[in-house]
C-alpha cells in the first residue's frame, strides 16, 4: 500500500505542477488580453473623437453649400426679374409706339 499512496502522491504532484503551469499561462494570456482590450477601447475613443469632428465638419459643409446654392438661387431670380422687368419695358414701349 505503501508503494501505492508514493505512486498517488507523485502522480498528484504532477497534475497540480501542470495545473500550476497552465495556470501562469493563463494568466500571463489573461495579462496581454486585458492590455489589448484597454488599447482596443483607447483606439475606440480616438475614433468616436474623430467622427465627431468629421461629422461637423460635414455639417458645416452641407450648411455652407446650402447657403451656396441660396446665393446662386438668389442671383438666378434676380436675372430672370430683370429678363421679366425688360419684357415689361419692352412691352410698354410698344404701347405707347402703337398709340
Amino acid at each position: 500500500m505503501q508503494e501505492d499512496e508514493k505512486h498517488i502522491l507523485e502522480q498528484f504532484e504532477a497534475r497540480l505542477r501542470d495545473l500550476l503551469g497552465k495556470h501562469k499561462e493563463l494568466k500571463e494570456e489573461n495579462r496581454k488580453l486585458a492590455a489589448q482590450v484597454t488599447e482596443k477601447e483607447n483606439q475606440l475613443i480616438e475614433l468616436q473623437g474623430r467622427f465627431t469632428d468629421l461629422e461637423q465638419l460635414y455639417n458645416n459643409l452641407k450648411q455652407a453649400r446650402m447657403i451656396s446654392l441660396s446665393y446662386d438661387e438668389v442671383d438666378k431670380a434676380k436675372e430672370h426679374i430683370g429678363r421679366l422687368v425688360r419684357e415689361i419695358d419692352q412691352c410698354i414701349d410698344s404701347l405707347i409706339k402703337q398709340q
